[in-house]
């Protein structure tokens, strides 16, 4: 991961640097002028994603079963996919990506243990990582602000179809909490669009909310302590079109 990391700011770097150069070796002049009239244009995107729960907590149920709270983790995951592009007028195109992402989320629990020697209660940490390989189908409009030179910034917003791969077979836990495969969150955020001599290159930050509790209900005592979890990403991508 700190390779891939790395690579995406040397490239982000180069993009930015050859912007600057292009701009002030002649200044005012564009790159792709004609890009933006174009109904359909394509690419590919990559990048970086940081997915948890927003965690709703059955209280009674977990003083029931000496539970005393629980927490979400969250790791650093990756996602790749193409990009559709299709123009509605000058300042607004519909966005259709496919993505195929990569992800690890935990949940915490904190369990109310009773110590024999002596004689007390502890609070026992108990893990459950959760790994997902997931489908992803972001819709959105993006509206962008009038081109300056090579630079044009944006705001995005719409819908995310996202489908587990892995569901419930996402940990080797036999108490873990299972995931419903499907999962549709709405999104928004925004980004930058850099007119480079022979293609676009954007970076774009977006925030999802996850619409349904995704956990399975399968009678589970760790399941039955949620009340509801949904999902919450917050998605740093790298355009190339």
């Amino acid at each position: 991961m700190k390779h891939f990391v790395a690579i995406i700011l040397m490239i982000i770097i180069a993009s930015t640097t050859a912007v600057a150069q292009d701009n002030i070796k002649v200044k005012g002049m564009k790159n792709l002028p004609n890009y933006d009239a174009k109904t359909w244009h394509f690419g590919f995107t990559l990048g970086t994603s940081n997915m948890g729960f927003r965690v709703e907590r059955a209280d009674e149920f977990m003083l029931q079963h000496d539970i005393f709270g629980i927490d979400a983790g969250k790791y650093t995951g990756f996602h790749i996919g193409p990009i559709s592009n299709l123009r509605l007028n000058k300042y607004m195109d519909l966005r259709m990506l496919f993505e195929l992402s990569f992800n690890q989320r935990d949940l915490i629990y904190y369990v109310i243990k009773e110590n024999k020697k002596s004689e007390t209660k502890d609070i026992e940490k108990r893990t459950m990582q959760i790994r997902s390989t997931m489908l992803e189908f972001p819709v959105m409009i993006k509206y962008k602000a009038e081109r300056i030179t090579n630079f044009s910034p944006y705001l995005i917003a719409g819908g995310n179809f996202r489908y587990d791969l892995t569901g419930h077979k996402n940990s080797d836990d036999e108490e873990a909490v299972g995931l419903e495969k499907i999962d549709p969150c709405v999104t928004f955020g925004g980004g930058a669009d850099f007119y480079l001599p022979y293609f676009k290159f954007s970076i774009e930050l977006r925030y999802s909310l996850g619409l349904l509790d995704v956990a399975k209900r399968d009678d589970r005592q760790y399941t039955n302590c949620l009340k509801s979890l949904k999902s919450n990403t917050i998605t740093l991508s790298f355009h190339f079109e």
